[in-house]
């Protein structure tokens, strides 16, 4: 082999081409003729091969082989080793001119040795990708706090931090997901409204759900009923507009919900979308005028469950469990309405043709799972001016035993008033500032501890106001109570109105409760606040990008109307 010695005696004995004994320092042969003994010869030889050498061959700088001094700077580099069966190993060396801050490459052997300490390449080394669902789990999760504080979907309860878990079970779930993380992302880097909810992953998720409902085994479970959530999510942050399907989401959630049954919700996840989901169920049963299930005994133990909460949030459940009796009340009121009002038709003799829908920002239509045709008549309250029925006239047993549970509700509602002037008043649920908007109607704000707190007060002023405007319904004309209440409602409006700086400083997610309580506030409300609560909802539309939707008086006289139980009814459920 080239370069290394066949002999290993010393170079005088070799000259000499005589046996050397190798007992060093000194051989015998030179101890015998004086001569000085040269030792062993040297392992290694060296061949500078200059331009010749390859440049993808692994190389080692000489200064870190043992017993080798490179005074020229150059460069080594390992083109052969050879174990011996004794243990022994033999290298084969280039020196090359490559500049001594070249990069290093490891050596190609098997064995490691003194230039190469790297493990060999392999792909088993290489991680393996994260899979489609990790992909998912892990946008969700980094959704949860992204954004400012009225951009995190954490604010929107316990139940959402488990979905990350349960993704990969369910295809509506991950569809749903995806969908739900993509209306996030265009929310958060301000995306018209319109395109808010990619069209083509939201006609997937609700093809998806429609599926996963007709299957009996995935449309009872959990992750199904989180779907349907997840799809209502997705429209409140596209916020109001035409064609919005929030109220038919969340109406046909809570028909799952009952069909499921009160021992599914036993499962902590199924509790804390029906904890989540209670204000959605209450409203949209005060559209339909339908009692709302969550009153039921077997419902209302768990729906309006105490146990283990804070004292806000124990406020907050039973200001909800007093609005779940609210849709009843709506539902006798409508009934004695008919009772006592004739028919359009027999009173005038022929029949109207209504052909122009009326728009409502919570309308539904045939892309909702949930959906039904439902038609907007217009007010015909101006039909009853010249033929004035008074109910009271007619059924008078019917209206004295609604207006006693008005009555009864409208004295729970003071209880609770009790503990929620209190702590205004104490400072413990909100601070009352002056107002930093300039030239604002409204001269103070309230600034609440929590998001939570805010809504909680907003329904409970908004129901205290539809309660008196039932009690004023069914009051007799001229009644010194009347006016009482209308007072009343005026107070309550201003205080509705002091939420708004606190409202708009976490929107959108933090304002979604003004639909309901300035809504309710607007009718009783000076004309200069009227002009500002406009404004003010109208502002929250251009900062959520919406374009097809505006706030105006007649909007808001018809919403509030209808959730005062005037009008027809809406249906927004199908699921049978």
């Amino acid at each position: 082999m080239v370069g290394v010695p066949k002999s290993t005696g010393c170079f005088i004995c070799r000259k000499r081409k005589i046996k050397c004994d190798e007992t060093w320092p000194t051989c015998l042969n030179c101890r015998k003729n004086g001569k000085c003994c040269p030792g062993p010869p040297a392992r290694h030889t060296f061949k500078d091969l200059g331009p010749r050498l390859n440049n993808n061959t692994a190389s080692v700088v000489a200064e870190d082989v043992p017993g080798i001094v490179d005074q020229r700077c150059k460069r080594l580099t390992q083109l052969n080793e050879k174990w011996s069966e004794n243990g022994a190993v033999i290298h084969k060396f280039r020196i090359s001119n490559k500049a001594p801050d070249a990069p290093r490459k490891p050596s190609r052997s098997p064995r490691l040795s003194s230039s190469s300490t790297s493990p060999p390449r392999s792909p088993f080394w290489r991680q393996p990708s994260p899979s489609q669902h990790q992909e998912l789990a892990r946008a969700l999760v980094e959704a949860l706090g992204t954004g400012s504080v009225g951009h995190r979907m954490s604010a929107f309860g316990p139940f959402i931090r488990e979905v990350p878990g349960r993704i990969g079970h369910n295809p509506a779930l991950d569809a749903a997901v995806a969908c739900l993380v993509n209306a996030h992302s265009s929310m958060v880097h301000k995306k018209n409204a319109n395109e808010i909810a990619n069209p083509q992953l939201y006609l997937r998720a609700v093809q998806t759900l429609q599926m996963c409902l007709e299957d009996p085994q995935q449309g009872m479970s959990s992750n199904t009923l989180c779907a349907s959530v997840l799809l209502g999510l997705v429209e409140a942050l596209a916020g109001p507009r035409v064609g919005n399907r929030y109220l038919a989401h969340v109406g046909g959630a809570g028909r799952l919900m009952y069909l499921q049954g009160p021992g599914k919700c036993q499962d902590p996840f199924a509790k804390e979308i029906l904890r989540f989901n209670r204000g959605g169920i209450i409203i949209t049963s005060i559209y339909e005028r339908k009692p709302c299930f969550l009153t039921t005994p077997e419902w209302q133990n768990i729906a309006f469950d105490k146990t283990g909460l804070s004292f806000d949030d124990c406020l907050y459940t039973e200001i909800l469990h007093r609005m779940a009796e609210f849709p009843d009340l709506l539902r006798e009121l409508k009934e004695l309405e008919q009772l006592a009002i004739p028919p359009v038709d027999d009173v005038l003799g022929y029949n109207f043709d209504f052909s122009e829908d009326i728009i409502d920002p919570f309308s539904s239509d045939t892309h909702s799972p949930w959906s039904t045709d439902t038609n907007f008549e217009p007010n015909l309250e101006f039909l009853n001016d010249p033929f004035p029925i008074d109910p009271a006239t007619l059924y008078p047993g019917a209206r004295t035993s609604l207006l006693n549970k008005v009555h009864h509700l409208k004295d729970a509602l003071c209880a609770l008033g009790t503990h929620l002037t209190a702590k205004l008043s104490d400072g413990s649920a909100a601070i009352e500032l002056p107002a930093i908007e300039d030239g604002s109607p409204i001269l103070t704000a309230f600034h609440f501890t929590n998001w939570r707190v805010t809504v909680a007060y907003n329904c409970y002023w908004a129901l205290l106001i539809l309660t008196n405007k039932i009690i004023m319904k069914l009051l007799p004309p001229y009644d010194p109570t009347y006016y009482a209440l209308e007072a009343e409602c005026r107070t309550v409006a201003v205080e509705i109105c002091k939420t708004w700086e606190d409202a708009w400083a976490s929107k959108p997610i933090g304002a979604f409760h003004t639909g309901l309580s300035f809504v309710m506030a607007y009718e009783f409300c000076t004309p200069d606040v009227q002009e500002w609560i406009l404004k003010g909802l109208n502002a929250l539309l251009d900062h959520q990008l919406v374009e097809s939707f505006r706030w105006s008086e007649e909007m808001i006289q018809m919403m509030s109307g209808k959730l005062a139980g005037e009008g027809p009814d809406l249906v927004f459920s199908s699921v049978k």
